[in-house]
């Protein structure tokens, strides 16, 4: 009966989420309890089964206590995870990609050291080769991204950016469009907007800036981003206005400059955006699940992965937008008026809005 099983698994769910969100320690306990039969499952190749576990072994490995590491029954259960055959199977990839995502968040040090880092990027190049897999394969790079140390990503970024470019040269629909942008805001809040154009500058000259006046600025015209993505991209953004000197020095940087501008602000004064939230563990960022047995894939309720807000020691990302640029303006007085006037003077709202933020933080547009 799948009602029944998914609702088994919806209890087992609800009750590692109710002990250990308030007592870490008691993953040990469920993974006694647990371990034995879930390896049963996985031996066995249960079908219908083995996406509840990969869920609630995510689920587990998130609410092991900080510094706890991965332990001795995760570390043997990894290798097979790779397994191509396994992400062959439709219903098992949100939940394989969940669990490597806690993977990389409880031990992405230990997995970079035993070797793996390479077969997971093979991972995310199947997934994002597909339509139906592209949302699992951001959503396993975006883990990658803020989990792994720079150094070690540093020599797989070049082909990296070149998978997500023939993608979107190949098939630029708006979903990946969203997907990918959201993805280069990430990169930028996290590594700086040199980092970015210097991957893009490998590939083609230029092509960073042609991206952003291309692609990226476009798609925040028609499809604004809201909280925890809506902040991203403020924080991606302000680093390119800010930290991107070369775009100063002609003509045509500087409309692309003020464009940036304006699409920040965009985000900002969208009344749906909700990005001066703090968003913490617990907030789920997604829309509320209904229970319930589904043949494609089962979902979880109680297991869901909470929103994970990748910068979370920025309070306000408008706020920090405004003290960002108001050094910038400071280093060249005179030089931004017209500059912000071209970008933000088709749109009142955004004028206001603008205006308002240097008002509220007391700072002067220099």
């Amino acid at each position: 009966n799948p009602q029944y099983n998914h609702y088994l698994f919806e209890s087992i769910a609800v009750l590692v989420k109710a002990v250990c969100s308030k007592d870490a320690a008691q993953t040990s306990n469920f993974e006694g309890m647990l371990f034995p039969p879930f390896q049963t499952v996985l031996q066995m190749d249960v079908a219908e089964f083995t996406p509840y576990v990969f869920q609630v072994l995510a689920q587990l490995l998130e609410y092991r206590p900080t510094g706890a590491g991965l332990g001795a029954a995760y570390t043997a259960l990894f290798p097979p995870m790779l397994t191509p055959t396994l992400w062959e199977r439709r219903g098992n990839v949100p939940a394989l990609t969940r669990l490597m995502q806690a993977y990389l968040g409880k031990g992405a040090g230990e997995i970079v050291a035993q070797g793996r880092l390479m077969a997971i990027l093979g991972i995310f190049q199947k997934l994002i080769s597909t339509r139906a897999t592209e949302q699992s394969a951001f959503d396993l790079l975006g883990s990658i991204v803020k989990t792994v140390p720079a150094e070690a990503l540093a020599p797989c970024l070049k082909d990296l950016f070149q998978i997500l470019l023939m993608k979107l040269q190949q098939g630029k629909t708006p979903r990946y469009v969203r997907l990918v942008t959201d993805f280069f805001a990430l990169y930028i809040g996290k590594f700086g907007s040199q980092a970015y154009l210097d991957q893009m500058d490998t590939m083609q000259n230029g092509l960073g800036f042609m991206i952003l006046s291309q692609v990226w600025i476009p798609r925040l015209v028609s499809d604004l981003p809201v909280r925890i993505e809506g902040k991203m991209q403020v924080i991606g953004l302000t680093k390119i206005l800010c930290e991107t000197p070369r775009m100063l020095a002609d003509a045509q940087g500087q409309q692309i400059w003020s464009q940036v501008l304006a699409a920040t602000m965009r985000i900002i004064t969208n009344p749906n955006a909700h990005i001066g939230t703090a968003f913490s563990a617990g907030d789920d960022d997604s829309l509320e699940m209904e229970i319930g047995y589904d043949a494609t894939f089962s979902r979880l309720h109680f297991a869901a992965r909470p929103a994970q807000d990748p910068f979370p020691e920025v309070q306000d990302a408008s706020t920090a937008m405004v003290q960002s640029l108001h050094r910038l303006f400071t280093s060249q007085p005179g030089k931004f008026p017209p500059l912000i006037q071209a970008g933000l003077h088709e749109d009142p709202k955004l004028s206001a809005g603008f205006e308002h933020l240097f008002t509220q933080a007391q700072l002067n547009i220099i």
